[in-house]
């Protein structure tokens, strides 16, 4: 009974593995850290993809799947794929980073971006694995070619390049995951193009005439360098794909990896042609210094053809013939060039000579005027320096050159583009997309069917044809070959008349029904605009009262309106009575003939009033438009609001009696447009 106790829950390790989890297996040796991930993985992923499987010690499904992967890791690791594993327990942080939410979960690295497969993982078998592997690389590490004319463009762009050229010719109708590893690996140093070996098109046959190919189910591996037209420089045929193993691959692209006269381009071309290298053996780069124009491409084609005479005999003493663009790697030749004393010469080019014995440090000698006309005479000056009888007495600092090839801000751009849209493809799932496609479905849906309904209704509408415009020596109104009438001139009242349909809506009349609605229940910083009109004039006031008020039509604060003068004169007469003074005693002063001049107002002489009504704080503005002839101080006491009315203010008999009374009136209260009332309305 004690071990039985013991081991209650034997059974059920199989499930849960145990208490301490599963045994990683083949897992804990592929594991890599987020250390590995950020400062090796990331690097190297631009020429080598990376397939990581994430996992957990207590995720069952993880090691179900344990057989599949170690089928995968076998079948691609050989192939330069690189494998690598990441415990959850550990490492979660690169999970993270990694954007794994779910395990277990498979995720490719390439060129820095994170690629996640997306089938799902109870199905997961090892050929799946495989394709996606495949698909993952870029296709523009391998050019399709399906014509001859295509081929002999691809193998004729060695010189601006600077590469040389691979043509696999396989069997398949797309390349093998071997021939776009390959071509990913070397794609700093050589251009790689596929060929459908066994199509049926008469280019395909054309050019397996050409190249001397009779097999069509063979893999065929050519490889061109800076003369193409003398056929290719390396070739592999193996009538069984099983047999080509990546070993021989890349043998074969390492032994032809250059042209015959490489050129100093990028880093990359500087650490593999100029290497670091101790002083026995010690390593030299002989560097011919031109510009990348005409007149330097005389000593640069004469330097070539002695470099593939001589390249290889050279290659033997460890010195590699290179040349490098002086205008386009300035900074990088600069430190060489301040240390140079002899002279140029129009007929002849120096040559540096170079042993890198650090990675930032170089002893270099310059060989003036070395190569010229005389092939020799350069032949000596190096030969000297390679037995040491020339030393490279002078030291300067090696910097990093400029990438000649690297992608344009466009390309860089697109890629860019590209990987955002990848990666918001990730994070939305099936659920979270429908909802955001179907309101962006529904905003477009809106847009369209609002552009379509003003569509139509600016085609109901008639349209206005802009009138001809007639020189006046041109056009007579009675010419019969005139079509059209001269434009017309603006038309004043118009505006007055476009102003009050618009405001018309907007003013109501004052009267005993409204006055509660526009003066005593007005919200607190309302106003009413009222205007003081009769029978004769209302018209003419209201064009003018409705073109001023205008800009405030869309103001929630004010509300218009008119009174008719001639039915509520007493009520403005009261009004009136609130502006006379009091005294302390609250008694009018000189009440009794102000009192007296109120009562015989004439009411022609009150149209054009505006009065500013606040029936919460209880006050009011009053403004009333004076007929002055010529005095320009009575001007500036019109500036609050008002109109300027041509028209001379003409009142009938029954005021000229009052005439003077009424200018008494007025000059009595003269302030009376600038100033608020506090009364009771």
């Amino acid at each position: 009974s004690g071990p039985q106790f013991h081991h209650g829950f034997a059974g059920f390790e199989h499930f849960f593995g145990g208490f301490g989890g599963y045994e990683d297996g083949i897992f804990g040796k592929q594991r890599i850290s987020l250390r590995q991930y950020t400062h090796s993985i990331l690097e190297k992923s631009h020429s080598q993809p990376f397939l990581i499987y994430a996992y957990s010690n207590y995720c069952q499904l993880c090691f179900r799947l344990q057989a599949q992967w170690k089928a995968v890791s076998e079948d691609l690791e050989p192939l330069g794929y690189g494998i690598g594993t990441v415990n959850a327990m550990t490492d979660g942080n690169l999970l993270e980073k990694l954007r794994v939410s779910r395990l277990p979960a498979i995720v490719a690295v390439v060129e820095g971006r994170v690629t996640h497969y997306r089938s799902d993982m109870f199905l997961m078998n090892a050929r799946d694995v495989r394709v996606f592997a495949r698909d993952v690389i870029p296709r523009t590490f391998m050019l399709m070619i399906n014509s001859h004319d295509g081929l002999s463009r691809f193998v004729n762009q060695w010189q601006p390049s600077n590469k040389i050229s691979v043509v696999v010719l396989g069997a398949a109708p797309d390349p093998r995951m071997r021939y776009l590893l390959a071509a990913m690996k070397y794609s700093h140093f050589a251009r790689f193009a596929y060929i459908h070996l066994a199509s049926p098109s008469d280019e395909i046959a054309s050019m397996r005439d050409n190249l001397a190919i009779k097999c069509k189910q063979c893999e065929n591996v050519l490889i061109f360098n800076d003369v193409p037209g003398e056929g290719p420089v390396a070739r592999l045929s193996i009538s069984n794909i099983n047999q080509l193993t990546m070993d021989t691959l890349n043998t074969l692209i390492e032994n032809n990896k250059w042209l015959s006269l490489p050129r100093l381009s990028s880093s990359e071309y500087l650490d593999e042609l100029c290497p670091v290298s101790s002083r026995n053996p010690r390593r030299l780069c002989a560097i011919l210094p031109v510009v990348d124009s005409s007149e330097d491409e005389v000593f640069m084609n004469s330097f070539r053809n002695f470099a593939r005479q001589h390249g290889k005999s050279y290659a033997k003493q460890k010195v590699v013939l290179t040349y490098i663009y002086a205008n386009r790697q300035s900074e990088w030749i600069k430190p060489f060039l301040e240390k140079r004393t002899g002279e140029s010469v129009t007929n002849a080019r120096d040559v540096l000579v170079m042993w890198r014995m650090e990675h930032v440090k170089a002893r270099f000698t310059w060989l003036e005027g070395a190569w010229g006309e005389s092939a020799e005479r350069f032949e000596a000056m190096l030969g000297a320096v390679i037995s040491q009888a020339t030393r490279l007495d002078q030291t300067a600092s090696v910097g990093n050159m400029i990438n000649e090839y690297a992608p344009s801000w466009w390309t860089r751009m697109c890629r860019a583009l590209v990987r955002m849209v990848q990666a918001a493809w990730f994070h939305l799932t099936k659920e979270e997309a429908y909802p955001v496609l179907s309101a962006v479905a529904t905003f477009l849906v809106i847009l369209i069917v609002g552009y379509g309904l003003n569509y139509m209704n600016q085609e109901a509408r008639p349209k206005k044809e802009k009138p001809k415009n007639f020189a006046t020596e041109d056009w007579h109104p009675e010419d019969p070959q005139a079509k059209a009438e001269p434009p017309p001139k603006p038309n004043p009242q118009a505006r007055l008349q476009r102003a009050l349909s618009i405001m018309n809506p907007h003013i109501h009349e004052l009267r005993a029904e409204s006055y509660f609605g526009m003066i005593r229940l007005l919200k607190p910083g309302c106003r009413s605009l009222i205007l003081l009109v009769d029978e004769q004039s209302k018209d003419k006031l209201m064009m003018q009262f409705a073109q001023y008020i205008l800009p405030l039509r869309n103001n929630k604060t004010f509300s218009f309106g008119y009174l008719m003068v001639e039915k509520n004169l007493p009520w403005f007469r009261k009004l009136l009575e609130h502006t006379l003074p009091m005294g302390d005693n609250s008694a009018p002063k000189d009440g009794t003939s102000l009192y007296a001049k109120l009562k015989s107002i004439n009411p022609r002489q009150t149209v054009g009033t505006v009065l500013a009504l606040c029936g919460w704080k209880l006050y009011f503005s009053i403004y009333h438009p004076m007929h002055t002839a010529g005095k320009k101080k009575q001007h500036q006491h019109q500036h609050f609001l008002g109109f300027d009315d041509d028209d001379d203010v003409t009142s009938d008999s029954d005021s000229d009696n009052g005439t003077a009374e009424d200018v008494s009136i007025r000059c009595s209260f003269p302030e009376v447009s600038l100033k608020n009332y506090p009364v009771m309305v």
